[in-house]
């Protein structure tokens, strides 16, 4: 998350853009938009200090929005 220790850190944007990801209705598009989202932010962790705790704030807003579909199931096989 964006901070004052690390500027570049995940957003409150990025954070709920993440649980917004929209459907085209293919599932197997879908999914892969989900697989490479997933990559971008496991890069992002790996790359970029103070960001690993985004993960859980993503599931929290996914889970509150309560929307599922083929991008999320992308998403988490990643």
């Amino acid at each position: 998350m964006t901070n004052e220790i690390n500027e570049n850190a995940i957003t409150r944007a990025e954070i709920v853009s993440y649980a917004q990801m929209s459907e085209t209705g293919d599932y197997g598009a879908d999914c892969a938009t989900g697989r490479l989202m997933a990559d971008a932010l496991v890069l992002k962790m790996a790359t970029v200090e103070n960001t690993t705790p985004a993960l859980s704030h993503i599931v929290h807003e996914m889970i509150k929005i309560g929307r599922w579909g083929a991008v999320h199931i992308g998403f988490f096989s990643v």
